[in-house]
């Protein structure tokens, strides 16, 4: 008889197989992990060939709540595997879109010199195309572009770009709405301006100096 071991892959990424234009699926995990069973020496040498993850095909399913199996799809028959999960339920409804406006939040204002201050914030676009299902859609009140002013290199007063500024999708209480939003990112335009400047200071004495002293 031979020993059989077990090893545990952590986090393996999945991917669901399906129309991604036309559908949306909730419900399913970003990562799930692998129990590899067999001998030391088979497991040792599985984990040297690249597997190719772990897939779930939804291509045949209709929109609806369907239970489906995790596959992980390695190469080599001769280790046993086990996806944890195993099964999970997924929720698969049609992709609608809908038009919103840009907001704007700005990120780490304590970074900014103490001397500048934000007279101006213009963004690339106004409005965006968020997608998802109508159920998601519906629960999102706003989209605001996060400008982070970490992202400023030697900031000056004038006008200066900011690139690649995330957009977030919010509910009526605050939180984030998992929706895809096109474009993902936009460009805002600041303008800074001098808070305070250097000015010179002029002593102007009031009395009469007792005998003997001076004002340097």
């Amino acid at each position: 008889m031979l020993n059989s071991y077990a090893e545990r892959l952590y986090g393996q990424e999945v991917k669901a197989i399906y129309n991604e234009e036309a559908y949306v699926v909730e419900g399913l995990p970003d990562s799930a992990d692998v129990i590899l069973i067999g001998r030391n020496s088979d497991i040792f040498l599985a984990k040297q060939f690249p597997a190719q993850g772990i897939s779930v095909d939804l291509r045949e399913l209709s929109v609806g709540t369907h239970k489906v199996e995790l596959k992980y799809r390695q190469s080599l028959n001769f280790v046993e595997y086990k996806v944890d999960p195993s099964y999970v339920t997924v929720v698969i409804n049609d992709k609608v879109s809908a038009i919103r406006e840009i907001s704007y939040e700005i990120l780490h204002r304590e970074s900014l010199d103490s001397k500048l201050d934000i007279s101006a914030v213009s963004l690339s676009k106004t409005e965006v195309t968020i997608k998802g299902s109508e159920k998601r859609l519906k629960e999102v009140a706003y989209v605001k572009a996060l400008i982070d002013l970490n992202n400023l290199v030697k900031p000056e007063a004038g006008t200066t770009s900011v690139k690649g500024v995330k957009l977030v999708a919010y509910n009526e209480n605050g939180n984030v709405v998992d929706v895809e939003i096109l474009p993902g990112t936009i460009e805002a335009e600041l303008t800074l301006v001098a808070s305070s400047k250097m000015v010179p200071d002029k002593v102007i004495p009031e009395g009469e100096l007792a005998l003997g002293s001076a004002i340097d």
